[in-house]
């Protein structure tokens, strides 16, 4: 049995070790490369140096953090509009969240990150339910969004070739 170092780090589903010249092996699903020449190992979110792990988040995960963030100021902000003005600020939670979920897709395609398409979807639905709300109090909702639907799902089977 090989001996076990200090710098041997294991996994719930693999292991990564350092062999007799000092460079990381594979034991495992996972693929290590050789590190003669660096210092550190990187895998996904996993940095490995000196028999350490240090976990780093990616730009996404920074995106969705600053998102959040904007999320809780929006909030923060129509409670304290309609404590100050005592009018309840009719609209603007929805098409809030609406702009925070484009802002966060535009700045994924602005660093080539993978956009979701659901939450671009849902940030057009919750400005067109913000404003309906805002500006046409008497529209029913659902009836634009199942409209909206319907035209989603004409362009998106239009599209399709066979």
């Amino acid at each position: 049995m090989a001996e076990k170092k200090k710098t041997d780090i294991k996994f719930p589903f693999f292991r990564i070790k350092e062999d007799e010249e000092g460079s990381y092996v594979k034991v495992g699903p996972i693929e290590v490369t050789n590190t003669k020449t660096s210092e550190e190992v990187n895998m996904g979110p996993l940095h490995i140096r000196e028999g350490s792990v240090a976990f780093k988040k990616d730009r996404g995960g920074t995106l969705e953090g600053i998102a959040w963030a904007m999320f809780f100021i929006l909030l923060g902000s129509v409670f304290l509009y309609g404590n100050i003005s005592h009018q309840e600020p009719v609209g603007m939670v929805p098409i809030g969240v609406g702009i925070i979920w484009l802002s966060l897709n535009f700045a994924r395609s602005r660093l080539n990150l993978k956009v979701s398409n659901f939450t671009v979807a849902l940030g057009i639905i919750a400005i067109i339910w913000g404003l309906t709300e805002r500006f046409a109090p008497d529209v029913s909702f659902m009836a634009i969004v199942a409209i909206a639907v319907g035209i989603g799902l004409i362009i998106h089977f239009g599209r399709k070739t066979y």
